[in-house]
């Protein structure tokens, strides 16, 4: 559901859109921190909190774009146990999250986009998918305009210092809420914890390298250009 408020509107009507005509070059970054940082075992992971922030920065004078997918790399010492956890699907959360099963829940932030020249806040509101596999991220807001949509990540494995990856696609009615005029995410933070059956964490820290988690980001934008970031957290 996407209705323009008056401001919005004049916006779209005074503001001529022009098609991305060369690669766009926008600056990347990628916050992380794990708390507490203390490690745990494999048989016994250490309840962790996870925030994460990915931070998108458009550059003066270059067109409008959106990010049409990301992918984010988790440092090997950690592991999700989702699958322990109760869990909602994507389409119930996007009709109605407060019929998803208690537990579902494990986490919460916020975010900013920016399109038109017009800045949008943004709530956002984690569940566990179904069978531990997804993360279903529900991001509301109100102006200027009416959003409230879903953004599945897929969690895979990965390799090197990565143990698991998270596939986000950006929905297309994000990346673009007003025909012909791309959103951009310029700020997303998400902080998840949880506890399943057995006392098993959602987020999980079960050692540490080096005193250091290494994370990394993966950004694809609509005219097809990619940029990463990663960064480090402590752990001990």
């Amino acid at each position: 559901m996407r209705k323009l408020t008056l401001m919005a509107v004049a916006a779209v009507t005074t503001l001529c859109v022009v098609p991305i005509a060369h690669a766009v070059t926008p600056s990347t970054a990628m916050k992380v921190s794990v708390s507490p940082s203390k490690k745990g075992t494999k048989s016994k992971p250490k309840n962790v909190k996870l925030n994460v922030e990915l931070i998108t920065q458009p550059k003066a004078g270059e067109p409008a774009f959106a990010t049409r997918s990301t992918v984010l790399h988790f440092d090997k010492n950690l592991t999700f146990g989702g699958k322990y956890a109760k869990s909602c699907s994507a389409s119930q959360v996007q009709i109605d999250e407060t019929k998803c099963p208690k537990g579902s829940k494990v986490g919460s932030g916020s975010a900013t986009g920016l399109a038109l020249g017009l800045t949008e806040n943004l709530s956002v509101t984690a569940y566990n998918g179904p069978h531990g596999s997804a993360l279903e991220l529900l991001v509301h807001g109100t102006a200027p305009l009416q959003i409230h949509s879903v953004i599945e990540g897929r969690l895979q494995k990965d390799s090197g210092r990565y143990g698991q990856k998270l596939v986000v696609p950006i929905p297309a009615a994000l990346q673009e809420p007003v025909s012909g005029a791309f959103a951009t995410l310029t700020d997303f933070k998400t902080s998840v914890k949880g506890t399943g059956s057995n006392n098993r964490p959602y987020a999980g820290l079960h050692g540490c390298t080096t005193n250091a988690l290494n994370f990394k980001s993966d950004f694809v934008f609509t005219d097809g250009t990619t940029s990463s970031a990663s960064t480090i957290a402590k752990c001990g």
